[in-house]
């Protein structure tokens, strides 16, 4: 299986990473949320236009390849002290191939950049009835450090841990 990233720059990879949303969340996340609010966050967080908007506030989107093919995507934001990965998506065909695992090992590549030097940690919001993804992080080295109840519009919120994954030379 050859595993690749791409970043998303053009219009039809924008469209590309809107819709591996809507595949992605209406099959994962029905478990977790009513339709109603997985309708509401894919318009307010992962539509073409939220896309765009998240690109210009400096969130960078990669597309996740799997011998050619749109796996999931990852989305992130480097702060001065921590990259934040807003999010990591694979689709229910690719998963368990380790494509989480590879993916969050680009920030580890990343960090031998001479800009990239002070940045300490990895984190990321997970919701708390995750517990598949909450596994996988923790298989990948994330702890949970806080939680967070977020109202997010129209009478919706999500509740969440804050992981976390030190990136110190001596635990890569």
């Amino acid at each position: 299986m050859r595993f690749d990233v791409m970043p998303v720059a053009t219009e039809k990879q924008i469209i590309e990473v809107e819709e591996a949303a809507y595949n992605v969340w209406h099959n994962y996340y029905r478990e977790i949320f009513s339709k109603e609010q997985i309708d509401y966050m894919l318009k307010k967080y992962q539509s073409r236009d939220a896309l765009k908007k998240q690109m210009a506030d400096k969130y960078i989107y990669y597309m996740i390849m799997s011998d050619g093919e749109l796996a999931g995507y990852i989305c992130f934001k480097i702060f001065p002290e921590y990259i934040f990965i807003s999010r990591l998506y694979i689709k229910a065909e690719f998963r368990r191939r380790g494509l989480a695992r590879r993916s969050i090992a680009i920030f580890d590549k990343m960090l031998d950049r001479e800009e990239m030097k002070k940045i300490r940690s990895l984190r990321l919001n997970v919701e708390r009835d995750n517990i598949f993804a909450i596994n996988v992080y923790e298989h990948l080295g994330f702890v949970k450090i806080s939680s967070v109840d977020t109202d997010i519009g129209e009478g919706f919120c999500c509740c969440e841990y804050v992981m976390e994954r030190s990136l110190d030379k001596e635990s890569r």
